[in-house]
């Protein structure tokens, strides 16, 4: 799933469980913080490990809510809990959605523990063997594949986020 999905599906989930959406956002983008490593020689085999995993989700979750946790009207439970959620969806989705098995199929969840790749199921056929992230704009060409299940929660998080501004300014 590209960004914008996945902080699609972090802003929705923040904004159905009363938590705080861009918080979300910010922990449904964070496990792809390894991006900035792309032109690494060993970005293919680190991608989807090292940050795609309990431990960095919930590090992600305890220092976005100590760096939240005095502000009104969000506290440390709130964030922690929206990053939280947004950082487990990405691994969700991340899990379901590999159609760039290139390092193994899905996420390694319990890395740096266990370093086994999990994917209950996949929803988009993955491209062994492929160039993986060695050629990213051959990998980004494969990306349209995630289309058919991003594209309604992008429409959906854009029409939540589009009324609930809407009805702001209406009120002000």
């Amino acid at each position: 799933m590209t960004p914008v999905g996945h902080a699609a599906v972090g802003y929705l989930l923040g904004r159905s469980r009363g938590l705080v959406p861009l918080v979300g956002v910010v922990g449904a983008l964070a496990p792809d913080v390894d991006f900035v490593m792309l032109w690494h020689p060993a970005f293919n085999t680190w991608h989807r490990v090292v940050t795609h995993n309990l431990v960095f989700v919930g590090a992600v979750a305890l220092l976005v809510g100590i760096a939240l946790a005095r502000r009104p009207g969000v506290g440390f439970a709130r964030a922690a809990a929206s990053a939280l959620l947004g950082g487990l969806s990405h691994l969700l989705v991340d899990a379901c959605l590999d159609g760039n098995a290139s390092n193994g199929l899905g996420i390694a969840p319990l890395w740096p523990f266990d370093a086994t790749m999990w994917s209950p199921w996949n929803l988009v056929e993955p491209r062994d063997g492929g160039p993986g992230w060695r050629d990213p704009w051959a990998a980004l060409a494969g990306a349209w594949r995630t289309a058919v299940w991003e594209l309604p929660v992008i429409t959906a998080a854009s029409l939540v986020w589009w009324r609930s501004r809407r009805s702001t300014t209406i009120a002000s």
